[in-house]
């Protein structure tokens, strides 16, 4: 998937849980637990929203410490996206 696409539909995930925030303003490098953009609950909604737009489960493996560190990672370790587009 490209990277564009895939980081598109990590902020349209954010954006469904998250629907009081102004997610402009996160950039697609900003550290989203430590900045307070998600809480470890809304990680919950979130692997829910990724498996919806991904089509498939989340593994196990993929549950790592920094899977969740911002919307790049997101993208890329949840949607594939290619780190070159």
């Amino acid at each position: 998937m490209k990277r564009s696409s895939a980081v598109a539909k990590v902020r349209s995930c954010l954006a469904a849980i998250k629907l009081d925030s102004d997610l402009d303003a996160v950039g697609d490098d900003t550290p989203l637990l430590e900045e307070r953009v998600i809480t470890s609950f809304d990680v919950l909604d979130l692997i829910l929203h990724l498996e919806q737009v991904s089509g498939r489960s989340i593994r196990r493996t993929q549950l790592v410490p920094g899977s969740f560190r911002d919307i790049e990672t997101i993208a890329r370790v949840f949607l594939n996206a290619e780190v070159n587009e």
